[in-house]
């Protein structure tokens, strides 16, 4: 029986064995948050990165190609008020 390390890996499997699949977890768990909606803040917090490292990680997560914009709706809304003449 070969002898193992305290965390029970065994000797020589330790570069890119473990540590690269719990990166491939953590990885699928952010993005999945994402695709779930949690908002990028939230997901940064609990990955403890910012949320600017989220946005450039994921990116496939923040396209608008899917939205659509009710422009009449936004110009009605930002539309500044006619101020009185003197």
């Amino acid at each position: 029986m070969e002898a193992r390390s305290p965390s029970g890996v065994e000797p020589g499997r330790g570069a890119g064995g473990l540590g690269g699949q719990v990166s491939s977890l953590r990885d699928s768990c952010l993005d999945r948050w994402l695709e779930a909606g949690v908002p990028a803040w939230g997901v940064a917090e609990w990955a403890g990165v910012s949320a600017s490292w989220i946005a450039l990680r994921y990116p496939h997560r923040f396209r608008l190609e899917d939205i659509e914009i009710d422009w009449e709706h936004l110009e009605e809304i930002l539309r500044l008020s006619d101020i009185p003449e003197r």
